[in-house]
Order: structure tokens, then sequence, then C-alpha cells
């Protein structure tokens, strides 16, 4: 069975430290640290945000010996409609490490 080079994190309100790995991807990515790093919220700021049903934060993380690297992410709302009682997602940022981009994922 071949290693999957890659995993996937539902960040939480516990998940701060990943967080800010998460968002210094982001910068990296668009290139645009200053907005991604430049003045990141405080962890209790972060944490309520990752805890919020109105907020949906993936992180792709690759381990690498003991360590782990944040190769991409995903940052989304889901708005309520009014229209309707239903709620969309709404894609606000989505990125992939530029040495990670266009590689497959084995079946499993």
């Amino acid at each position: 069975m071949s290693e999957v080079p890659f995993s996937i994190h539902v960040l939480a309100e516990h998940d701060i430290g990943l967080a800010r790995a998460w968002l210094a991807m982001f910068g990296t990515a668009f290139e645009d640290e200053p907005t991604y790093c430049g003045a990141q919220p405080g962890d209790g700021y972060l944490g309520r945000m990752l805890a919020s049903d109105a907020f949906i934060a993936l992180a792709a993380v690759k381990r690498i010996g003991g360590a782990q690297e944040v190769v991409g992410g995903l940052a989304a709302y889901v708005l309520p409609k009014f229209e309707q009682e239903r709620s969309e997602v709404y894609i606000y940022d989505l990125a992939v490490a530029q040495g990670h981009r266009g590689k497959a994922s084995p079946r499993r």
C-alpha cells in the first residue's frame, strides 16, 4: 500500500499553530505575505473564528519526518439565505503550495 502524500484537517478552535502555518501558506502561495502574515489576529479571535459554524477552514498537511507542512488550504463561509431556509458555502480562498501543484493523490 502506498503512502498517502497528505491528509486533510478540518481546523478547529484548538488548532491555532496549524492555522498560523495555514495562513503563512496562503501568503506564500498568493505572494501576499503582508496580508496573511503581517497582522494576524490574536489567538482568541482566531480560535473563535475556527470554532464558528459560519466558517470552514481546511488544511492539506504533509508529514515530513516528525514535522507537519501545510501544502494546501481552503477558507469558506457559510451564508444563510433569505429566500429559502437553506445555506450556501462560499469558497473565499483556495491555494496549493507551489511545489505541490499538479500532483495527484494515489487512489485508495
